[in-house]
């Protein structure tokens, strides 16, 4: 046996291997398969961002560690939409596992978080549970965080779990756009994704982040039929795994785990 021209055979292998590991510059946006609940991570070159984590630890890195190079141990910035464990619950452990730069489970209406030509615009601020001036009795997924993602021709819009409540109000001050990509509020809730949100909104793609076989029913048809309603393509990651949009210079592609 030759040695050493298996030697060179196994370096080069390494070498394909990092090099398809290694950074593209395309911004990708991953919805990961994380059971009932929400993460949604952003990648631009070697920028990440997370939005909310889902319940499951174990969820969460299977999905990160498919789409992140595993020497890189470090997130930027970790969306916490409000305080409920489908959507914070790996978050102490992410602590430990990543070097994150900072945390947001708050923010003013208006925020604006920027690398480079990628934008987070903050529509609602949201309220964290041990907030001061939170109402006594009012409802933490009505108080979801909403962010706005764009990057030149691109968006996306992160609507956590808010109702159809949140949705009028945020139509009332004129700050919902045209998106590209909508994360359905609420895992295809009956009472979210009204009409005229999603009219307004006129998505291209809709992605539905919900669990398998869960109690509630979610996705529920009569917000399937006014997704179908409004011609957006849905793809659901009980269905379909983790769901990724690629975009690149004004083109966009679309791919699933399964």
């Amino acid at each position: 046996m030759n040695w050493k021209r298996w030697g060179i055979v196994v370096v080069l292998l390494n070498l394909i291997w990092l090099w398809q590991q290694w950074p593209d510059g395309k911004l990708r946006v991953v919805f990961c398969d994380v059971g009932q609940g929400d993460a949604s991570l952003v990648v631009l070159g070697s920028f990440q961002a997370l939005i909310d984590t889902g319940p499951s630890e174990r969820k969460l890195f299977a999905c990160l560690g498919k789409e992140i190079p595993f020497w890189d141990r470090q997130i930027d910035l970790v969306f916490i939409s409000h305080p409920q464990v489908d959507h914070d619950g790996a978050l102490k452990e992410l602590l430990t596992r990543y070097k994150i730069g900072k945390v947001i489970e708050k923010a003013d209406n208006n925020d604006r978080y920027r690398y480079k030509d990628l934008y987070f615009d903050i529509l609602l601020g949201g309220q964290t549970s041990n907030d001061e001036e939170k109402v006594s009795g009012s409802d933490e997924n009505e108080d979801s965080m909403v962010v706005s993602l764009r990057y030149f021709g691109f968006s996306a819009l992160f609507t956590a779990d808010i109702g159809e409540k949140t949705e009028l109000a945020l139509l009332d001050t004129g700050v919902l756009k045209k998106t590209t990509v909508l994360k359905v509020p609420h895992h295809g809730s009956k009472f979210s994704s009204s009409i005229s949100f999603l009219e307004r909104l006129s998505p291209k793609l809709a992605v539905i982040s919900v669990g398998a076989g869960n109690s509630y029913g979610h996705p529920n048809g009569d917000t399937l039929m006014r997704l179908d309603q409004v011609k957006t393509k849905v793809l659901r990651t009980d269905l379909q795994g983790n769901v990724g949009v690629i975009y690149d210079a004004g083109k966009i592609q679309v791919f699933t785990e399964r």
